[in-house]
């Protein structure tokens, strides 16, 4: 309550336009409630004890937080090595040597041919992606457009329905603009010049080869053969259609999926939780130091709580 008036005291003070000044004699002459000397010296130690313990835990908490990247490195290294459906082979009576080896030419075909729009009306209504519009944190497309047909049949990309977009450019591509291609307007889309389209053969699952060009590990590989201007670099296409993997059999692939998008679920929520913990931890210090003012913080010492204890409060409440 103090703070409150005070600040609004402050805040009535100030002139001026876009940046207001307050003057230092009105600030001089502005009254607080100010507890005697040892009551201060309470107060601070109170506060830095409290701060000391949401520090540790924001610690341990950003900890957990650059951890993510990793476990989901972990997650795909283990599905595309066949480790993460091992014991689904074993139920299943699949042979740990079916996994064959094949080239991304092989099982897909990259840029298929566009589809003959000759005959369909200029005004035709069709779906139409930006670079802009994959989101390289989701891996998905976010906001197509609709445009006239007339507008886009020359000069851009053509895809279908299960398509898998990828981005060619720097830093599109190194950021993980990819996605698989949903439904579309009248079943025609187009895009950025910018997207290698791939369309999966009937041995392929468009959701495990999008797994895999998402890959933190694949993306560096492209990276590392990308040709031309600096800030205009693109991943050739012959990248793709030579990229050697192990191929397992179609049920499996879908069984790599289900698990992939299962952790990978589970690990966004924890990621999410830890992140609304941080924020968290920011507003319990302003709390603490409104408290402080209010003279509601009290000056007992508590007992010591671990800051693995005060993290698994903050988790808790959030």
């Amino acid at each position: 309550f103090y703070i409150a008036n005070m600040q609004n005291e402050i805040l009535n003070t100030a002139y001026g336009g876009a940046q207001p000044n307050i003057s230092s004699q009105k600030m001089s002459v502005m009254t607080f409630p100010l507890p005697p000397l040892s009551e201060q010296q309470r107060i601070v130690e109170r506060i830095e004890e409290l701060f000391a313990k949401l520090d540790e835990a924001k610690e341990r908490l950003q900890e957990v937080a650059e951890s993510f990247a990793v476990r989901k490195a972990a997650i795909l290294h283990k599905a595309f090595t066949g480790e993460l459906t091992q014991q689904w082979r074993r139920e299943n009576g699949v042979s740990d040597e079916s996994w064959e080896e094949e080239t991304i030419g092989d099982v897909c075909t990259v840029n298929p041919k566009k589809i003959d729009a000759k005959n369909l009306d200029d005004n035709l209504e069709v779906s139409f992606v930006p670079m802009a519009a994959v989101s390289d944190v989701f891996g998905e497309i976010v906001n197509h457009e609709v445009k006239n047909l007339q507008d886009v049949r020359t000069g851009f990309t053509n895809f279908s329905e299960g398509d898998v977009i990828f981005a060619k450019i720097t830093p599109c591509m190194e950021n993980g603009k990819s996605a698989i291609v949903g439904p579309l307007v009248n079943d025609i889309g187009y895009g950025s010049t910018e997207f290698y389209v791939l369309r999966c053969k009937k041995e392929l699952y468009n959701k495990y080869l999008y797994h895999m060009v998402r890959n933190t590990t694949f993306r560096a590989e492209a990276k590392a053969v990308m040709t031309g201007a600096v800030g205009q670099q693109r991943v050739p296409k012959t990248f793709l259609q030579e990229y050697q993997l192990l191929l397992p059999t179609l049920s499996e692939q879908h069984e790599i999926v289900r698990l992939i998008d299962d952790l990978l679920a589970r690990e966004r929520k924890a990621q999410q939780a830890t992140e609304q913990a941080l924020a968290s931890i920011d507003l319990m210090k302003k709390s603490i130091l409104a408290r402080a003012f209010r003279g509601e913080l009290g000056t007992n010492k508590a007992s010591e709580a671990s800051a693995l204890e005060l993290l698994r409060q903050v988790l808790v409440e959030n």
